[in-house]
C-alpha cells in the first residue's frame, strides 16, 4: 500500500501566476524533493535533482516550502522567480535525551542508549510499561511466561548476565522501581534504555543488567488542554494447536495397547469430538479510558491524568481478570529566578484474577492439551455416567454449569489434568493492591551553570491475596471434599533520598561539565499470612462466600499463623565528568561507590567501586569531511568502557556462618535427652559484588539531509563474580559451603537501528528497523561444580548452567531415529557405553535467540494515517514439555506424536509408535525441542484526524478515530499455542507446560482533545 501511494503521479494545477525558482540548504547545496505546496489546497509539486520547482498558483496565495528536518517557510506567491533557502530544524539536531542525574543532547551522547517516545505506545492495547519496548529498540527481549491480564513480561536487556535475575533497574521520574507494570503507557513521555556500561554505571551497583529511564508527561507552555482517549478491544485465541480428534485418539490409545478398542468404542457416543480449547476459550472484551489535563505557562506547568482498565481475559467466564485504577500527577513551579520546586506521582489501585497454568501437576491451560476427546464438555442429570453416578452417590462434589449440566469426567484419563472448568471453579482467588510512586523536588541555582538538586522519592504499596479452595470431584485421583482457605496481606515502603549538583561552563569553544552527588535508600517489608486447613469438616463455619474469612474458622480447622519484617538499605555516592570541544571531540568519565547492608554482604566487603569511560568523535564536523556533507549530515564515532553491579543474588545474609538443630543426644546416664546443633553453612567472608564489565563500540549517522538515520554498536559483555552455591570444598566438618563469587557469563552481539523518513507531497512516510544479534555463554563455574540444574519437567531437570553453554541450555538425549523393526526411539550413545546414561545427555538446544528485530512502518496522507508494526525472533529453541510420559491415556499434540508416526504399515515413520517403552526418554530428547523463531505483525492501526476547520465549531482541537488489529498475525513453525512461551524467566526459559497464550484483537479508539 505505502509503495503504490507512492507512486501516484503529482497533480499540476493551474492558476493565474507561476512561481519558480530554486530551493538550497544552509550551505547552498540544491534540495531534492522539497515539497511545494499551495497551502490549504492539494495543488504542489516537489523539486527535482537540481533544487528546481515550478507552480502555477493563485495571485497571493500562500506557498509553503517544507522538508524532514529543516523549518517549513511560508511566501505569498507572486509571478516570477523566487528562490529559498531552508535552514536545518534547531529542535531536531538539538533533542536531548534523559540520562542519569540529568540530561544530554542527543548530538553528545558518548554511550549506548536508545530511546522509545510516546508515538511508539500511543493507542496500543498493551496495559504496561514493559511491553512497550519489544520490538521498538535493538537490544531488548522481553520474555513473557503468561499473556493473562495483569500479567508483566520480564525485560532483557544485552543478553542474559546471571544464573538468578537478570532484570535491568528501571528509575522513573528519579525514583527507583522493581516493577513498572502499573504505569500506563498513556502517561509516558520517553524511555531511555541504557544499554552499554559507560551510561549505565552512574547507577553503579544495580546497573549490571541495564537500566530504563521512564520520564512522565508535563504540561507544556500554552493554553490547557483536556484529551479524552477511549479505547474497546475484542479479543480471542490467536492461535490453536491441532490436537487429536476421537478417530485419531482411538488409533492411537488402541495402537499403543492403552485400551482396547472395544473399550473406547462401549464407553464412547460414537460422535463426540471434543476440542476443549473451544471449551475453555471465549471471545472477550477489554476497555480503557484515560481523561488528562495539562497547561502551562513560563512559571510553572501541570499534568494530571485519570486511566482506567478493564480487561476480561479469554478463559471463559471472570476468572482472569485485570482492572485498574492509575493516576498521575505532576507540576512543577518556578518560584524565583534560582528556585524551582515541583513533585510527581503515580498512583495505581488493582485488581487481578488469574487461572492455573504452565504447570505439569495440574493447571487449566494444560488440560487443554491432555484431555481426551472422546469426552464431551458437560452431561444433564438424566445421562450422567457410571463414574459420575459413583462418585456423587460416594458424596462427592460434582461442579455444574450455569444451566446446571454437570462437567464432565473423563473415563479414560485421571491425573492432575481434569476438565478446565472445574479447575476453573474449584476456587476462588482474588489478588488485589496499591501502589503509590513520586517523588519532590527542588532545584536551586545559586549562580549561572550550576544547579544543586535535591529530591525524595518514595514508593509504598501493599498487596492483598486470598484463595479459597472449595469442594470438587475432577477424577478418581483429584478432588476435594471440604472447604480451606488461606489469606495474606504485606506492604512495601521505599524511600530514597538524593543530593546532587550539576555544572556547565562553557568556554569559547569548550563545554566542561561536572555532576556530583550522594543517595541513600531504605526499604522496608512485612507481611501476616493464615490459612485454615480442612480436618474431617469445612475450614470455615459454612461453605458461603459471607464467611472466607480467617475470622470464620470452624472449631476443627487446623490454624497457621505466620509473618515477619525486613529492612535493607544502601549509601552511595557519584560522580561524573565531561569534556565537548566544539561538538567535534566529546570525552565522559564517571565513578560510583555504593555501599550494601549487612543482610546482603559482609563488613569487610560492602562497598563496590563502579568506573566507566566513554569518547566521541564527530567526524562530520572535520573540514577534510566537507565534500560529504551533503550527503551524510552528521557521522559520530562512540567508544565506551565501564563495569556495573548486580544486587539480584544477595539477600538474606548469605555469607553468614550458621548453626541449626540436628538430632538427640543421650549426654548424661538418666533417660535423658539433648538436642544437638550443627552447622548448616560454612559461611563467607569474602562474598563480594557480582561485576559486570562491557565494552562498546559504535557510530551514529544521518544521511541524505536527515531522512536516513543509522546506528551501529558492538558489545562485549563479560559478568563475573556469580554467586554460585553448592560447591564442594576440599575439607569440610559438617553443614553446606555458603554461596562463592565462582561463576562467569559473557555477552557479545552487534545492533543495528535504522530510519527512513520522508514525504512525496501531502503523503508522508517512514521506517524504523532494528536488529540485535547475541552470543551468550558461560565461561567459567568453580570445577568442583559440574552443573547447576534449572527448570525441572515431571522427575527429571531439563535446563543446566554449565561452563562452555548457553545461560540455561536444554539438556537431554540425542534422538537417532526409530527403529524401523520395533517403531522404539533410538538415542546416540555419546560415552559408547553401550546403553542410555547419563553420559549420553547432551546439549540439545537453548531458549536465547540468534538475533531479534523489529519494525515499524507509518504512512499519513490527507488526514488519514496508517501504522504497521512487527516484531521477531530468531534461532530459539522451546522444549515441549506438555505431555508427562507416565500418563499413557493423554491426548497428544498431533504434529508432535501422530503425524508420520510408526505403524506397521508405515515403518519408515519419524515418530515412534504409540506405547513405546521408551517414551520417557524420547520427552527429554531433542525430538520434542523445536525451532521457537517466530514473527509476530503486533499492530495494524488505520486511523482518520478530522479537519481542524470542521472542529472549532464544536471547540474541539483535535478529533481521531482509528481501529486496529493487534496481535493478529504470527508466523511460525511451533505447534504450541505461543511460540513466546516460558516456565520461567530465569531458568525456564523456552520452557513450553502450557503458558497462558496471547490473544489477538480487534480494537477500536477514539482521541479528543479540547
Amino acid at each position: 500500500m505505502l509503495f503504490l501511494l507512492a507512486g501516484i503521479p503529482f497533480i499540476l494545477a493551474q492558476g493565474p501566476v507561476k512561481v519558480f525558482g530554486k530551493i538550497v540548504d544552509n550551505i547552498g547545496e540544491p534540495m531534492i524533493g522539497v515539497s511545494v505546496l499551495e497551502k490549504g489546497t492539494s495543488n504542489g509539486v516537489i523539486t527535482d535533482i537540481d533544487g528546481n520547482y515550478s507552480l502555477f498558483v493563485a495571485e497571493g496565495a500562500t506557498i509553503a516550502f517544507s522538508y524532514v528536518g529543516y523549518l517549513t517557510q511560508e511566501r505569498k506567491a507572486v509571478a516570477g522567480s523566487l528562490n529559498i533557502t531552508l535552514k536545518e530544524d534547531a529542535k531536531t539536531l538539538d533533542e536531548v535525551v534523559v540520562v542519569g542525574y540529568g540530561v544530554q543532547k542527543k548530538s553528545s551522547v558518548t554511550g549506548a542508549i536508545s530511546q522509545v517516545k510516546a508515538e511508539d505506545m500511543q493507542n496500543r492495547t498493551i496495559s504496561n510499561a514493559q511491553a512497550a519496548l519489544q520490538g521498538k529498540t535493538a537490544g531488548v527481549q522481553v520474555i513473557q511466561t503468561s499473556a493473562a491480564p495483569g500479567s508483566s513480561p520480564t525485560i532483557r536487556v544485552r543478553g542474559y548476565s546471571s544464573n538468578a535475575a537478570s532484570s535491568p533497574l528501571y528509575v522513573v521520574d528519579g525514583v527507583r522501581m522493581s516493577d513498572i507494570s502499573g504505569l500506563d503507557p498513556n502517561d509516558i513521555s520517553s524511555m531511555e534504555v541504557l544499554k552499554d556500561a559507560a551510561s549505565a554505571a552512574i547507577y553503579g551497583a544495580e546497573a549490571g543488567n541495564g537500566v530504563i529511564l521512564i520520564s512522565t508527561k508535563k504540561g507544556k507552555v500554552g493554553d490547557g488542554k483536556i484529551t479524552y482517549d477511549v479505547q474497546y478491544t475484542v479479543q480471542s485465541l490467536a492461535r490453536i494447536p491441532k490436537m487429536l480428534n476421537s478417530e485419531e485418539y482411538i488409533n492411537y490409545m488402541v495402537e499403543g495397547s492403552t485400551f482396547t478398542k472395544d473399550y473406547l468404542l462401549d464407553n464412547w457416543d460414537g460422535t463426540t469430538s471434543t476440542l476443549w480449547s473451544d471449551v475453555a476459550f471465549e471471545k472477550s472484551q477489554m476497555q480503557k479510558h484515560n481523561l488528562a489535563f495539562s497547561g502551562g505557562s513560563d512559571k510553572g506547568n501541570y499534568y494530571l491524568s485519570l486511566t482506567y482498565l478493564d480487561n476480561d481475559g479469554i478463559v471463559k467466564g471472570n476468572s482472569d481478570t485485570y482492572k485498574r485504577m492509575t493516576s498521575t500527577v505532576n507540576a512543577e513551579y518556578q518560584i524565583k529566578k534560582w528556585l524551582k520546586v515541583g513533585t510527581t506521582n503515580q498512583i495505581e489501585k488493582y485488581n487481578v484474577r488469574t487461572v492455573s497454568s504452565n504447570n505439569e501437576y495440574g493447571s487449566l491451560l494444560t488440560s487443554i492439551l491432555q484431555l481426551d476427546p472422546l469426552t464431551p464438555d458437560t452431561y444433564t442429570s438424566e445421562n450422567l455416567p457410571q463414574n459420575m453416578l459413583t462418585a456423587l452417590n460416594d458424596g462427592k462434589h460434582l461442579l455444574q454449569d450455569k444451566n446446571g449440566n454437570y462437567y464432565a469426567v473423563s473415563k479414560f484419563l485421571a491425573n492432575e489434568q481434569y476438565h478446565p472448568m472445574i479447575m476453573r471453579d474449584n476456587n476462588i482467588g482474588k489478588n488485589s493492591g496499591f501502589n503509590v510512586n513520586g517523588s519532590i523536588y527542588g532545584d536551586l541555582t545559586p549562580i549561572s551553570g550550576l544547579t544543586l538538586t535535591s529530591r525524595f522519592g518514595y514508593r509504598l504499596s501493599g498487596t492483598r491475596s486470598s484463595t479459597t479452595n472449595l469442594p470438587f470431584y475432577g477424577n478418581a485421583v483429584q478432588s476435594r471434599d471440604y472447604v480451606e482457605y488461606n489469606s495474606q496481606s504485606s506492604t512495601t515502603i521505599y524511600y530514597q533520598w538524593e543530593n546532587f549538583a550539576n555544572y556547565v561552563k562553557h568556554l569559547d569553544l569548550h563545554t566542561i561539565s561536572a555532576m556530583v552527588g550522594m543517595s541513600y535508600q531504605e526499604s522496608t517489608y512485612d507481611y501476616a499470612k493464615g490459612s485454615l486447613s480442612a480436618n474431617g469438616e469445612d475450614a470455615v463455619k459454612k461453605n458461603d462466600p459471607l464467611f472466607y474469612y480467617l475470622n470464620y474458622g470452624s472449631a476443627s480447622a487446623t490454624k497457621a499463623v505466620e509473618g515477619e519484617k525486613t529492612r535493607s538499605a544502601k549509601m552511595s555516592y557519584f560522580g561524573r565528568i565531561g569534556y565537548d570541544y566544539a561538538g567535534r571531540y566529546m570525552l565522559q568519565a564517571s565513578l560510583r561507590a555504593d555501599a550494601a547492608d549487612l543482610s546482603q554482604l559482609p563488613l569487610t566487603n560492602r562497598w563496590g567501586y563502579f568506573p566507566a569511560v566513554s569518547v566521541g568523535w564527530t567526524v562530520s564536523e572535520e573540514s577534510f569531511f566537507a565534500p560529504l556533507k551533503n550527503q551524510i549530515n552528521s557521522l559520530k564515532l562512540r567508544a565506551s568502557w565501564g563495569q556495573n553491579g548486580s544486587l539480584s543474588a544477595l539477600s538474606g545474609y548469605p555469607y553468614s556462618t550458621d548453626m541449626s538443630s540436628n538430632g538427640i543426644y543421650p549426654f548424661t546416664l538418666e533417660n535423658s535427652y539433648i538436642t544437638g546443633a550443627t552447622p548448616s553453612t560454612m559461611g563467607n567472608d569474602e562474598l563480594k559484588w557480582e561485576t559486570s564489565e562491557q565494552i562498546n563500540i559504535g557510530f551514529d549517522a544521518r544521511l541524505l539531509r536527515d531522512r536516513l538515520t543509522f546506528s551501529l554498536d558492538y558489545f562485549n559483555k563479560k559478568t563475573k563474580d556469580l554467586l554460585v552455591w553448592n560447591t564442594t570444598p576440599s575439607l569440610a566438618v559438617g553443614g553446606s559451603t555458603s554461596p562463592m563469587n565462582a561463576g562467569d557469563v559473557s555477552n557479545k552481539g552487534w545492533e543495528f537501528e535504522l530510519g527512513w523518513r520522508d514525504h512525496v507531497g501531502t503523503f508522508n512516510y517512514s521506517v524504523r528497523a532494528n536488529l540485535a544479534t547475541l552470543k551468550n555463554k558461560v565461561t567459567y563455574i568453580d570445577p568442583s561444580i559440574t552443573r547447576i540444574v534449572g527448570t525441572k519437567f515431571h522427575t527429571n531437570y531439563v535446563t543446566y548452567f554449565e561452563e562452555g553453554h548457553p545461560v540455561y541450555y536444554f539438556r537431554g538425549y540425542k534422538f537417532a531415529g526409530v527403529d524401523s523393526a520395533t517403531g522404539e526411539p533410538t538415542f546416540a550413545d555419546l560415552d559408547k557405553s553401550g546403553g542410555l546414561s547419563d553420559g549420553d545427555m547432551t546439549d540439545i538446544g537453548d531458549a536465547i535467540p540468534d538475533f531479534t528485530y523489529g519494525i515499524t512502518l507509518t504512512a499519513a496522507w490527507k488526514g488519514f494515517d496508517l501504522t504497521v508494526f512487527g516484531t521477531g525472533s530468531q534461532g530459539n529453541d522451546i522444549f515441549n514439555c506438555i505431555n508427562r510420559p507416565d500418563y499413557a491415556a493423554s491426548n497428544k499434540l498431533k504434529k508432535v506424536f501422530y503425524d508420520d508416526r510408526w505403524t506397521t504399515d508405515n515403518t519408515s515413520g519419524a515418530k515412534p509408535r504409540a506405547g513405546a517403552t521408551l517414551m520417557d526418554r524420547y520427552q527429554l530428547s531433542d525430538a520434542l525441542v523445536y525451532d521457537g523463531s517466530y514473527f509476530k505483525i503486533k499492530q495494524i492501526q488505520l486511523g482518520y484526524t478530522f479537519p481542524k476547520q470542521w472542529l472549532k465549531k464544536i471547540f474541539v482541537n483535535n478529533l481521531r478515530i482509528y481501529g486496529s488489529l493487534d496481535d493478529f498475525i504470527t508466523f511460525t513453525s511451533y505447534p504450541g499455542f505461543d511460540p513466546e512461551a516460558a516456565a520461567s524467566t530465569t531458568s525456564g526459559m523456552g520452557v513450553d507446560k502450557g503458558a497462558y497464550p496471547s490473544s489477538k484483537k480487534v480494537v477500536f479508539g477514539l482521541n479528543i482533545e479540547f
